[in-house]
């Protein structure tokens, strides 16, 4: 049901990539929307995001938030806020809080929202320390890991810092198993029969695909009927496709870019595994990957461990150790029917914990 009070919320981002953080800024606003609240969003018009909100139909406003014009990022979003009149304004990167929450603070918008998406520690200095706890009255992590950090370094109110992760958004229907198969057969012939690894992510340093690669690499000389597919787009593909050409396995390495609704892929997936060596709050491919029961695997990083119970939904191993990752890889194909036994433990603890109604609720709540 929607809420009795109508919020006018102001949501900036500087990124124009698409990524779990923007897809979780896109998801809220629709969420939000349906309950009957105003949204609009400041970003720059060349970025994902902004184009996928206009053609929602929410209220788009361009800014590109650089930092060498921080003070006239300053001055228009101070402008935007002053005609818009919100009663929240919630910044999501670096350069676009600063001016946003300068800007809400000088019109006193009454809930001025820091959210916080990564798990890189924060620097504990006195420009943060502003931020965090002067300029915003409220920050909102994806993971008790990210908001335990912010607590720790600035000694703040726990109430001002709350974790609430991003929402699962399954598709209305989701496709069985064998027809995501099939749809994966046409785009990739002869994998029907192999046992398929992938991973769904942004393509960036971070997120471990050349120790996937390595990985398998080292796994594929004991099990050959193995493929690796990489479904993802971003700013380092061409050094990923370059290091995928350079392995003795590249015809069994599959890189198909982005695609459009990851669930297919999730489910056409004998095992999913995210790699990531940093900066994770909580991944949504690895929520995805639950909701679809395929097994998983993923690195201690950052919120990773609050999502995966080791031995229960899925296994953790450690960043950057491509060997202990192939034998984990490989004791998933050993033991599938245990595999497939923790990934119904996930399927039931992802439908659980990560509704909308329960975690977005939460925010209207915060927010009100």
């Amino acid at each position: 049901m929607p809420s009795d009070k109508k919020l006018r919320i102001i949501h900036t981002e500087a990124s124009p990539h698409w990524g779990g953080q923007e897809i979780r800024i896109f998801e809220e606003m629709k969420w939000f929307r349906e309950q009957g609240h105003e949204m609009i969003l400041v970003a720059p018009d060349n970025g994902t995001l902004y184009q996928r909100c206009k053609d929602e139909d929410f209220e788009v406003i361009s800014l590109y938030f650089t930092k060498p014009r921080t003070l006239l990022n300053i001055l228009r979003m101070i402008w935007v806020i002053w005609r818009k009149k919100p009663n929240v304004v919630a910044t999501h990167s670096s350069t676009d809080s600063w001016a946003g929450l300068i800007a809400a603070s000088l019109n006193n918008v009454r809930k001025r929202v820091r959210y916080r998406h990564v798990s890189t520690p924060i620097k504990k200095n006195r420009l943060n320390k502003f931020q965090y706890l002067i300029l915003s009255n409220l920050t909102i992590t994806t993971g008790n890991c990210i908001r335990t950090d912010i607590i720790n370094k600035f000694k703040t109110d726990h109430g001002k810092v709350i974790s609430i992760p991003t929402a699962i958004s399954p598709p209305s229907q989701l496709k069985d198993r064998t027809a995501a198969r099939k749809l994966l057969s046409c785009e990739i012939p002869d994998i029907a029969n192999k046992f398929i690894i992938g991973q769904v992510s942004v393509l960036r340093s971070w997120k471990g695909h050349k120790v996937l690669i390595d990985a398998f690499n080292i796994l594929n000389s004991l099990h050959k009927n193995t493929s690796l597919v990489i479904v993802g787009d971003g700013p380092v593909r061409s050094d990923i496709e370059g290091y995928i050409k350079s392995t003795k396995n590249n015809g069994k390495i599959h890189l198909l870019g982005h695609k459009e609704d990851p669930f297919i892929f999730l489910r056409a997936f004998d095992l999913k595994v995210l790699a990531s060596t940093k900066n994770e709050g909580i991944p949504q491919s690895i929520l995805q990957a639950m909701y679809c029961q395929t097994p998983v695997i993923g690195t201690s990083i950052g919120g990773i461990p609050e999502i995966i119970n080791h031995g229960v939904s899925g296994l953790i191993v450690e960043p950057n150790n491509a060997y202990q990752l192939a034998n984990s890889i490989i004791s998933v194909i050993k033991e599938y029917e245990k595999s497939e036994k923790m990934a119904q433990n996930a399927h039931h603890f992802v439908n659980l914990e990560f509704s909308k109604q329960k975690l977005w609720q939460r925010l209207i709540n915060l927010f009100s």
